[in-house]
Formats: structure tokens, sequence, C-alpha cells
């Protein structure tokens, strides 16, 4: 009855927004939709815990709930997790936290995210973890640092149709080093306080309102202090609610997470309640793929995950189907699958089939012929990705009805 219950309040909130998605119907033929599940392979207790928060967020409004997706392309580009972040955040009035992670791709002329514009002056270099370069990088897969003292970065957020996204908190992830600059907040008549935690590599700024753009300088306060070094920065508000992260880097595998030195630190850093790993496709973007190898990055990722946040729950998004050189449907995708299933086993993870869901083998064909693939067939245009985020959240509502019934 209480899982009646839930769906109905959550999607009778939903319509408010969007008669036309939810409840979601069977747009199209080719996809799984009785496939449409969380699965639960392994122990799931790590879920209870995660959805006994969204209950007492939902019917009581406490409680701040923090997810994180890291990922590669799909995810960099925020169209799915922009899509999924706006689910989350108007399945009941008043969940959103704030717009979440935020960094200025801009400075490296890749793609950012549209919700947001940013800006700099003075000269950054950037290194990202997907390249052969050594540089000391953490969660987010990527670093910005200058030498030059004075240097600023600024967010400008774009309005939003449907949610505000005003934050009075910032949290920005950098060096904390004895040789690092400050950063400060400009104007800083708009900071109410603001402590940095050396240890984990942060500032936190609290602010005397709520404002949808922010300006970050970099000063020099000491003679040993001679570079800055920018992780991510964290726009959010005070109020209870869900803040999204994605995190994610255009080319990324699990090996490009791994190598990251301060992804544990930067993970305790962050707190997650809920982590959604979206990465696979490069792993298996070969011709010499090696599954004993591909799980094995699975695992020590995941360790990595949990060595920050032991009882954190976590999702793994099995790969979409692909074409390997727009030539041929790419065989390791199914074998990703099974591996997948195999760590989340042994994990205590669930898995969303995303392989499986959008029609298996070679469903990409159909994809493309919806307008919901690109012509590379690896990636998504903005109607298929927007799909696919209908598809994970009403997945996960059903998975939230089955623990609290």
């Amino acid at each position: 009855m209480k899982k009646l219950f839930i769906i109905l309040l959550i999607f009778t909130s939903l319509n408010a927004f969007s008669q036309d998605d939810f409840p979601l119907k069977d747009r199209y033929s080719f996809v799984q939709y009785e496939k449409n599940k969380f699965l639960f392979p392994g122990d799931s207790s790590s879920f209870k815990t995660l959805f006994a928060k969204l209950d007492t967020l939902l019917f009581f409004g406490t409680n701040k709930l923090t997810v994180v997706q890291i990922g590669a392309s799909h995810t960099q580009a925020d169209v799915f997790t922009g899509q999924l972040r706006m689910w989350l955040q108007t399945m009941y009035p008043g969940l959103s936290a704030g717009r979440g992670y935020v960094f200025p791709y801009n400075l490296i002329k890749t793609n950012s995210p549209h919700s947001y514009v940013a800006k700099h002056t003075g000269e950054w270099a950037v290194c990202r973890n997907v390249e052969n370069k050594i540089c000391e990088l953490g969660l987010t897969g990527i670093v910005a640092t200058t030498y030059q003292e004075n240097a600023s970065i600024s967010i400008y957020l774009r309005e939003d149709p449907i949610l505000d996204y005003s934050f009075d908190y910032v949290k920005v992830l950098h060096s904390t080093d004895e040789s690092s600059f400050e950063v400060v907040v400009f104007p800083d008549s708009l900071v109410l306080d603001v402590q940095t935690n050396f240890e984990l590599g942060y500032t936190e700024y609290w602010l005397n309102q709520e404002v949808k753009e922010i300006t970050l300088k970099v000063e020099k306060s000491d003679i040993a202090q001679n570079h800055f070094s920018l992780y991510g920065i964290f726009l959010e508000n005070t109020n209870p609610g869900i803040v999204f992260h994605p995190i994610g880097i255009n080319g990324a595998s699990t090996t490009s997470y791994n190598k990251a030195v301060l992804f544990e630190k930067q993970m305790k850093a962050i707190n997650p309640d809920w982590v959604i790993i979206a990465l696979g496709t490069n792993d298996g973007y070969t011709s010499r793929f090696d599954s004993l190898y591909f799980k094995r990055n699975f695992k020590v990722l995941i360790h990595k995950i949990k060595a920050a946040k032991p009882d954190v729950a976590i999702t793994i998004i099995v790969p979409n189907d692909d074409y390997y050189r727009r030539k041929y449907p790419n065989p390791n995708t199914p074998i990703q699958a099974r591996m997948i299933m195999e760590v989340a086993a042994e994990e205590g993870c669930s898995v969303w089939n995303m392989y499986e869901i959008m029609g298996g083998f070679n469903s990409s064909s159909q994809w493309l012929q919806m307008g919901l693939m690109a012509s590379d067939r690896i990636h998504f245009t903005n109607p298929g990705y927007k799909h696919l985020a209908d598809l994970f959240f009403t997945a996960m509502v059903d998975a939230y009805g089955d623990f609290m019934n």
C-alpha cells in the first residue's frame, strides 16, 4: 500500500511539470520497458539506508541527499544528468538543493553543460585523466592550475525554466598546501563565513544571500605561495533537498579515474549518499578487450569509493549498445554487462542495464533511425539522452517504492 502511495505522490507532483512524460509510456517498440528496473544481484542494505533518507526528506522535509555521477562524455554533456537532476529535484516540491558541481571547461575549449557560463582571467593550464600528463588528479578527473596571483574564475548560472538554482553555499576543491595561493569570493561583502579544510582540500563559503553567479579570485598572502590548482566548484543552497553532482570527462574509462591519487580524499569531501557509475563505453571500445581486466578495474574503483564512504549506495549503469569504428555493433558490451553483474553481486551494488533496456545487440541502429542517437552510434541526441533519463528515474522510483513497501 505504501509503495502505491509513494508512486502516486511522486508522479502527481511530476505531472505538474510534464503531462507527456509521466507516467512513462511505451513510446518505442524496440525499447524493453519491462526490463526497466534496478537489479540487486547481491547485498542491497545500502539502498535501504538511501531510500530511508529519501523517505525522511519527502515526508518530513529534513535531510540533504547528495548524489554523484561519475562518467565520461555522456555525463560531461549534462543532458542525461540534467534531465535526471530535474526529475529528482521536482519529484516533490522544494527538493532543489542547488545546481551542484561545475567546472570551467572552456579553459580547454571542450563542451560545457548548457546550464552555466564560465569565464576566467589569467593563464590556466588544464590536465585531465584521459591525458598522458603527470599531474595530481582527484574525483573530478580534471584540474586547472595557474601561477598568476589575481587570476580568477567566474560562473554564471543560466535561467532554468523549471528550477531556481540560486545558491548561498559554495564548496571549492583546490590545492591547500603551503605553496598554494588562497582563494576568495568576490565581492567579499557576500561572505558570511568561510572555512578551509586543509586535510581534505577544500574551502567552504556561506553567503548572506542567494545568488546566481560567483567569482573566485586567487590571492598571494605569503612569499612561499606560487600556484593554485582548482579541481571543482560545488554550488548549493542550505535548504533540505537533493543535490546532484555530474562529474564526467570526455573519453574517460575506469582506468582514468583509478589513477587519480586524490580520488578518495575528494570523495570524502563530497560525502555522497548515492554514487552512480556511468563508465565502460571507452573501456570496451577496443578490438582487444580483456574482460577480467575490465572487472578488476571496476572493483578497484568501487573500493576507492567505499574507502571514502563505506555505506554509500552505488548504482552501475551498463554501457549502451554502440558501434565500433562506425562499422559493426560492439561485441564487447554484452560481456561488460555480465562482468558488471558479477561486480555488483560481489560488492553490493545495484545495476541499471541500459544495454538490455535500449534493446540489446545492434539496437543502436533503431535508436539512430528514430533520431535518438547520433550518427557515431556511440552518443545520443538530446531526445535520446532525455528518454534514457526518464527511464532511469522511473526505475529508481519503482525501486524506492519496493524498498519502502
